[in-house]
């Protein structure tokens, strides 16, 4: 009998600058989901831009990040959608429509509330097909604003360096959701110039929360720097931090034995 290959590991989560959100034969409108006291409804738009009919099937999850700043999803129930599966034949678009039903609190909600809606491509194989079905998941944010005023406020708490790479934690000191788009660091050295400068790509970091971006620096910089002065890019504000370097701390990376295959992720 021939075996049917299947790889189901590819998950597409969305960050920030596209309106449209594209995975695999699919894409869908808009990228984000915002609701409100007011606006408890939205409707999205997916589209099969492939060969042949897809199937997809929805899963809304509550999302948080724990004290390093990784994602954790957990089941809810106030998200609702309609439909839950859906079958979309070549060149056309499924409605879909999305609502928010959570308990209502006794007092204005303070803090934004975060959820992702996860669209998962069901693969299909033909009877005696023999290939590799590619299942797409991308995942789009949902933010419910806080019924008081939303406020954006980020600060770096912390820096360090270690084994040749600096770390900047950004905690989010607002009641809404900050989008860093980079961390750039800048080495300044004696004489007040530029002795390096590096950057690492961004990401959520969600109300009352805190991560760490780790930007890669070499020693030969490291060693030319009295100062790194670090800079974070959240939403048209950037967040400012400085670290006095200690020679000591400056080093190679470590290189690594064997590389890992890492979940992709789409900006």
């Amino acid at each position: 009998m021939k075996k049917k290959l299947l790889i189901t590991a590819l998950v597409i989560t969305i960050i920030s600058v596209p309106l449209i959100a594209s995975a695999g034969s699919f894409r869908a409108v808009p990228v984000k989901l915002y609701l409100d006291a007011r606006t408890k409804t939205a409707v999205l738009k997916v589209t099969n831009d492939g060969e042949e009919k897809v199937t997809v099937q929805l899963e809304a999850v509550s999302w948080r990040q724990d004290n390093d700043g990784k994602d954790i999803y957990e089941p809810t129930k106030d998200i609702v959608f309609f439909p839950k599966i859906a079958d979309i034949e070549q060149g056309q678009e499924k409605i879909i429509r999305v609502g928010y039903e959570g308990k209502k609190a006794t007092a204005p909600e303070s803090t934004e509330k975060t959820y992702r809606l996860f669209i998962q491509e069901l693969p299909v194989s033909k009877p005696g097909e023999v290939a590799i079905k590619m299942a797409i998941r991308m995942g789009l944010p949902i933010f419910v604003a806080p019924e008081t005023k939303a406020v954006k406020q980020g600060i770096i708490e912390k820096m360090a360096l270690s084994d040749g790479s600096l770390t900047v934690k950004v905690r989010n000191a607002g009641n809404s959701h900050l989008i860093l788009s980079r961390i750039k660091a800048k080495g300044i050295d004696g004489a007040g110039g530029e002795a390096f400068s590096a950057e690492s790509p961004g990401w959520y970091v969600l109300a009352g929360s805190a991560r760490g971006f780790a930007v890669d620096v070499g020693k030969a910089d490291c060693l030319k720097a009295r100062e790194i002065k670090a800079e974070a890019e959240a939403d048209k504000v950037v967040i400012t931090g400085s670290l006095n370097v200690d020679k000591n701390l400056c080093a190679d990376k470590p290189k690594l034995a064997s590389k890992e295959p890492r979940e992709q992720r789409s900006k």
